[in-house]
């Protein structure tokens, strides 16, 4: 329990930061597609922690749920970037089926941390999906300065990520762990975005596949390291 009470203040201390450097650094994106709005509150919503009620959800649950929705976003990016990639006019169906997928996961997050961690994670998580569109766009249109611009940021938000995760996790995925499996996520995608775009098949399925699979090893680090700290809301 004083672990979990722990993680609760660091979480709503490490938001705070976020949110200040959000407001500094991630501008408005100019790419007409937009999955990240920095006037919602991301914690809006979410299940709550009954006091009395400690195990909220099964290790078995946590498991599979992160597998599944991991997996799963690779798979929504991909198809979302691909029509921005392509130039269509109505991206609304991938937007929504993103959204739920990341609505999902910050629910997930939320069951284990609390509103508090799942705002944090929520804060990072769109952003992110937010660049990989901003870089799909700007290869779209060989913009580079704006291609640098968003690869830039998903350097950032592999840092910043790594660090909310070692920090939820009280070090159960240490720091360089855990940046090291983020790098590979963001480059999955990347070589995606820039094989999809330039309407390189096979490659681009290729690293497709190996974005999904990698996303298995992601899921199981992270539920292994939330498993391994016996917190009150998670059940065996």
């Amino acid at each position: 329990m004083n672990g979990r009470r722990a993680y609760c203040t660091a979480a709503t201390t490490l938001f705070a930061v976020m949110l200040a450097a959000c407001g500094s650094s991630a501008h408005p994106s100019t790419t007409p597609v937009t999955v990240f709005n920095m006037t919602v509150d991301p914690g809006r919503g979410l299940p709550t922690v009954k006091r009395g009620n400690h195990a909220t959800i099964r290790t078995a649950v946590l498991r599979s749920t992160l597998n599944s929705l991991l997996s799963k976003h690779a798979t929504l990016v991909a198809e979302l970037v691909h029509e921005v990639g392509a130039g269509q006019a109505n991206t609304t169906a991938a937007v929504n089926a993103l959204a739920a997928n990341t609505h999902s996961l910050t629910d997930a997050i939320a069951f284990v941390y609390g509103v508090d961690g799942a705002r944090a994670f929520a804060q990072l998580w769109e952003q992110h999906t937010q660049f990989f569109i901003d870089l799909a766009q700007a290869v779209r249109s060989h913009d580079s300065t704006a291609k640098d611009a968003a690869e830039s940021k998903l350097h950032d938000y592999q840092n910043d990520f790594a660090s909310f995760v070692t920090t939820a996790t009280d070090g159960g995925v240490n720091l360089v762990t855990v940046t090291a499996l983020l790098h590979t996520h963001v480059q999955d995608m990347t070589t995606y975005i820039e094989a999809d775009v330039a309407g390189h098949t096979s490659e681009a399925a290729q690293a497709l596949a190996h974005a999904v699979s990698h996303m298995h090893v992601v899921a199981r680090a992270i539920s292994d390291a939330i498993v391994a700290q016996h917190l009150d809301t998670v059940s065996p």
